[in-house]
C-alpha cells in the first residue's frame, strides 16, 4: 500500500466514526423535542375539551401521527447507524425454529399461509443469531405488510451449502414496479405512500447491511406470479 492509499484509508476511517458519530447525536438528541411536541398537542387536546372543533382534533391527530412517524425514521437511521456495534455475538441456533420464532412476533399473521422448504444437513449452526433473525423478520414482515390480497402466502426456503445458506423470502404479492427496483434498498424509500402502508421504508436498507456485514449477498427478483422473491446468502462462521 502506497502512503497515498494509507492516508486516504486513514481520511475514511475518521470520516466513518464522524459520521456514526453525528448520527447518533441528531438521531438521539432529536427525540426529546418531538416528544415534547407530542405532549404539547395532548395537552391543548385536553385543554379544549369537548367543545373542540373536529377538524381541529383531527388536525391534531395528524400532527401526532408524523411526529410518531419521524421518531420511527430517527430510531431507524439510529439502527442503521449501529448495525456492526451491536448484536454480535456468535452462538447456535435452530433455522427451523428460528423462522418459527421470527414468524410468533410478527403483528399481523391473519389470512397468511407459510410455506417452507429446508434442505438442511444439519438444523443447527454456530451464528450471528440476533442479526440473522433481524434479517428473516423483516423480509416476512416486509412481505405480509405490502401484500394487497386478503389471502395471502408467504414462501420461505433454506438452503444448506458447502460454505453457507441460501435463504430465500418470496410472496404472491404485488411485486415492485420495474422502474423502481433500484431504490428499494435506499434509506427511507417506499414504493407505496406512507400514508396508505405504515412503514418508515429502512427495513431493506438496514436488513441490506446486516447481509453485507456477514459477508453475504443481497437482491431483489420478481416472482413467476407478480410477487416478490428476496434471496441472500448468509456464509457460514
Amino acid at each position: 500500500m502506497t502512503a497515498s492509499e494509507k492516508k486516504c484509508q486513514e481520511e475514511l476511517v475518521v470520516l466513518k466514526k464522524e459520521f456514526e458519530e453525528f448520527v447518533y447525536i441528531v438521531s438521539h438528541d432529536i427525540k426529546t423535542p418531538l416528544r415534547a411536541i407530542s405532549n404539547l398537542t395532548t395537552w391543548i387536546e385536553e385543554d379544549l375539551g369537548n367543545n373542540a372543533d373536529n377538524a381541529i382534533l383531527d388536525n391534531f391527530r395528524l400532527l401526532k401521527n408524523r411526529v410518531e412517524r419521524l421518531e420511527k425514521m430517527m430510531s431507524a437511521l439510529l439502527e442503521l447507524s449501529r448495525v456492526n456495534k451491536t448484536e454480535m455475538e456468535l452462538y447456535e441456533v435452530n433455522i427451523p425454529k428460528l423462522v418459527n420464532d421470527c414468524i410468533a412476533i410478527l403483528d399481523d399473521k391473519s389470512n397468511v399461509d407459510f410455506h417452507f422448504i429446508y434442505n438442511l444437513k444439519n438444523e443447527n449452526t454456530v451464528t450471528m443469531g440476533k442479526k440473522l433473525q433481524k434479517v428473516l423478520f423483516s423480509l416476512l414482515d416486509n412481505a405480509i405488510r405490502f401484500h394487497d390480497k386478503e389471502e395471502k402466502n408467504i414462501f420461505v426456503e433454506i438452503i444448506e451449502n458447502e460454505t453457507d445458506y441460501e435463504i430465500k423470502v418470496s410472496d404472491d404479492g404485488p411485486g415492485i414496479p420495474e422502474d423502481v427496483r433500484d431504490k428499494i434498498f435506499s434509506i427511507f424509500y417506499t414504493v407505496n405512500s406512507k400514508d396508505i402502508v405504515d412503514s418508515t421504508g429502512a427495513g431493506l436498507a438496514i436488513t441490506s447491511k446486516i447481509i453485507k456485514l456477514a459477508g453475504g449477498a443481497f437482491k431483489y427478483t420478481p416472482a413467476v406470479n407478480n410477487g416478490s422473491v428476496f434471496k441472500f446468502n448468509w456464509p457460514k462462521q
